[in-house]
């Protein structure tokens, strides 16, 4: 079998005899599955795009939802950005106006300014999932990289949270927020919200809660709460105390994760780490790539000391960093008051 099948196999395996019981499928039934994974990747990577804040460094995922760009994203990961680059998976950037958002629904639009026809996905209609449907995630995981397409992590929908948020457990990390969850039909369904310290306890909003909200954001109007900034149930309170480092990775040079820039006044540049450094360890763990990174935050809470050993130049080189939270960061960046 191949690698797609064989996920879907152990997936079975794991969801319908852990949650609920045991049901059958054949070798066939899951031959067709993966054949409609394989094409909804094939058709929707081209659609799924990076979003590189300007205002506010940081990045994060999204989709064109059409042809003539519109972006479909998180509404966290354009916060504090009136305009951001856009990054496809082949390596053309744009850049694109922010629009609305409603935060408390974690879901916000963007317009490419470049006219063009565009790649773009098809939204589906997330009240037609229910609990232990086969999804499909893709985005950025660890930021952008042009070396790869969007990885597509294949999980099913745990859970629908008191908030209306859709848990599933696709495997994500920083990165990702903003990026879309499909149906196998896809269609997108969701919108990567907010991820667990497991990295596979995510929560998305669902796509129907982005169309009632739709011609508010497409006017431009921001309201609510971004997530972190108001109480509530996981997820929330997840985003509010997430680790932050502020790093902002480049394509990878010789397997290793460096560094195109550091966020002012963030952990990284007060313990004298520099862009153009390559991470070599953190916190005791081996880092190769940005995901590596964002792996080991989300194992980690503000307030941790990290020993980070690095390499500039051809010298190696180790200092300890004191981990915020990514409420914190955004708050030392913003200009002072006069």
């Amino acid at each position: 079998m191949t690698a797609i099948l064989r996920i879907l196999g152990a997936l079975f395996a794991f969801s319908f005899c852990t949650v609920r019981p045991a049901l059958a499928f054949s070798v066939e039934q899951m031959k067709t599955m993966e054949a409609k994974v394989k094409k909804l990747v094939a058709v929707n990577t081209p659609a799924v795009v990076a979003l590189l804040g300007e205002k506010i460094p940081g990045a994060g995922s999204g989709v064109v939802v059409s042809a003539d760009g519109l972006i479909l994203t998180a509404g966290h990961v354009t916060h504090g950005n009136e305009t951001m680059m856009v990054a496809f998976p082949d390596g053309k950037q744009a850049k694109c106006k922010v629009l609305g958002s409603d935060y408390t629904r974690d879901v916000g639009l963007a317009k490419i300014i470049e006219p063009g026809k565009y790649a773009f996905a098809e939204l589906g209609d997330s009240d037609k999932l229910d609990i232990t449907t086969i999804v499909v995630s893709l985005g950025h995981p660890g930021g952008y990289d042009v070396r790869r397409t969007p990885p597509a992590r294949i999980g099913r929908i745990s859970s629908k949270d008191m908030e209306g948020f859709l848990v599933s457990d696709c495997t994500l990390v920083g990165g990702d927020s903003g990026g879309p969850m499909f149906d196998l039909e896809g269609k997108v369904v969701g919108i990567h919200s907010s991820i667990s310290e497991s990295l596979s306890f995510n929560r998305d909003a669902p796509v129907n809660a982005a169309r009632a909200s739709w011609e508010r954001m497409l006017k431009g109007e921001r309201w609510g709460k971004i997530p972190g900034e108001r109480p509530g149930p996981f997820g929330q309170k997840k985003v509010a105390g997430k680790a932050a480092l502020g790093a902002i990775f480049e394509t990878l040079e010789n397997g290793r994760a460096v560094l195109r820039e550091v966020t002012p006044k963030s952990p990284l540049a007060s313990a004298g780490v520099k862009a153009g450094d390559v991470i070599l360890r953190l916190g005791g763990s081996e880092i190769r790539t940005g995901a590596d990174v964002a792996a080991k935050l989300g194992n980690s809470k503000p307030g941790d000391r990290l020993e980070i050993v690095f390499r500039r130049a051809a010298e190696e080189k180790k200092a300890e960093v004191t981990l915020i939270s990514e409420a914190e960061l955004t708050r030392r960046m913003r200009p002072a008051k006069p």
